[in-house]
């Protein structure tokens, strides 16, 4: 099975513990971490503009809405650019899911936290402690 998602949405799944912007938006969310979890994904696309995920938000008109930017500082698509710089990755490229968990564990732990300086979920710990789960997973010991 192939996924398209936002740059971004590779690197939030690793977080997600139940929280969002509104119920939809958590159950796309939970729905897209299981999916990638039952390894049924082999493939992912990564996809200029919106997702699922952003799609379900409650902030997502054609773009985020400006109150949304206004509470991270930052844009989705900064974040996406961020995400694509740090992990040498293309839009539209087709990546086996086990490359791009290998490329996200190769990022130091200040590496990772540069990526989502300015996200508001940032500050609750569990992205930082999803990325170190998944350095364990291909660099046990690190």
């Amino acid at each position: 099975m192939i996924l398209a998602l936002s740059p971004h949405h590779i690197l939030c799944r690793l977080g997600f513990v139940g929280y969002g912007y509104s119920p939809d938006f958590i159950r796309e969310m939970e729905r897209t971490v299981k999916l990638l979890e039952s390894k049924r994904v082999k493939t992912i696309i990564l996809r200029a503009g919106f997702d699922n995920i952003c799609r379900a938000c409650p902030h997502h008109e054609e773009e985020c809405a400006p109150e949304h930017l206004g509470s991270r500082g930052v844009s989705a698509e900064e974040f996406d650019r961020r995400t694509q710089r740090a992990l040498k990755v293309k839009l539209g490229h087709p990546y086996p899911l086990p490359e791009v968990n290998q490329r996200i564990a190769a990022l130091t732990p200040a590496e990772f936290t540069a990526i989502c300086q300015g996200c508001e979920w940032q500050r609750l710990g569990a992205c930082a402690q999803g990325h170190l789960k998944l350095r364990q997973q291909f660099f046990p010991g690190k």
